[in-house]
């Protein structure tokens, strides 16, 4: 037998060993999201918003992330956006990763352009997030012949509502505290 036939045998052993260990589901990711509650904090340009991209896998290498974006309806306000992605890996799979979009979540976000409208005006907002997880891959077969196992993804997303209120000018003497009969 030569060294050639043995490297092949050997390999296809170890191939076929290897399918057997592996996790029976093909597609061994999960994916979830938790959003916080997306609101403006106070009568100012701060909003709190964030999301928590939470995944595992059977394998042992994985990576998870989100974005997001914040926009109002305002000619006058900027979107706001970030995003964030971790990875980790082990010796031996089962694997579970909980990464925050942003990094501290929830977090107060200032919306640019706030400041510029006028008192009194509302404005419809909406947060856009997206989620996203990835398992490693492997290659199992001699010379090219053979198949990937791993190499799962999930992704998710979906938009949020929320409204921005720039309070009254009290211009007019009234600053709330009266009582008017």
């Amino acid at each position: 037998m030569s060294t050639a036939d043995s490297t092949v045998r050997l390999t296809a052993f170890l191939g076929a060993a290897l399918v057997l260990v592996m996790p029976y589901k093909a597609l061994a990711v999960t994916l979830s999201t938790q959003v916080t509650a997306i609101h403006q904090v106070g009568v100012g340009a701060g909003v709190s918003l964030g999301h928590a991209v939470v995944a595992s896998t059977n394998y042992n290498r994985l990576t998870a992330g989100g974005t997001y974006i914040a926009t109002c309806a305002s000619s006058l306000m900027l979107p706001t956006s970030g995003a964030r992605t971790l990875s980790r890996e082990g010796a031996i799979g089962g694997l579970s990763l909980v990464t925050t979009v942003p990094a501290v979540v929830p977090s107060i976000v200032n919306m640019p352009g706030y400041n510029q409208l006028p008192a009194g005006t509302v404005v419809d907002c909406t947060y856009s997030w997206t989620s996203k997880a990835t398992e490693a891959s492997y290659s199992v077969g001699p010379g090219g012949v053979g198949f990937t196992t791993g190499a799962g993804e999930r992704a998710d997303g979906n938009t949020q509502l929320f409204v921005m209120i720039v309070p009254p000018s009290s211009s007019d003497g009234d600053d709330g505290q009266t009582c008017h009969p």
